[in-house]
């Protein structure tokens, strides 16, 4: 039973790290410049951009737009 137990938490180790695979450093931009910066794991820009925008606004940070790269 141990050994299942075990089998299933590197399973799942190993599956949560491959669905994110890249590493992505999005700003927020204010009044056209940037203003705040924080970096997002997603598998592509606009993944990285939606979850920026999110992690932004749980932070209490509002400006006019977010770009990743």
């Amino acid at each position: 039973m141990n050994k299942l137990l075990v089998i299933a938490f590197l399973a799942g180790i190993f599956t949560s790290s491959a669905s994110a695979s890249m590493s992505y450093e999005c700003w927020m931009y204010k009044d056209g410049s940037p203003w705040k910066m924080t970096y997002v794991s997603a598998n592509s820009k606009s993944e990285a951009e939606s979850k920026a925008v999110v992690k932004f606004r749980d932070l209490g940070r509002n400006g006019d737009y977010v770009k990743c790269h």
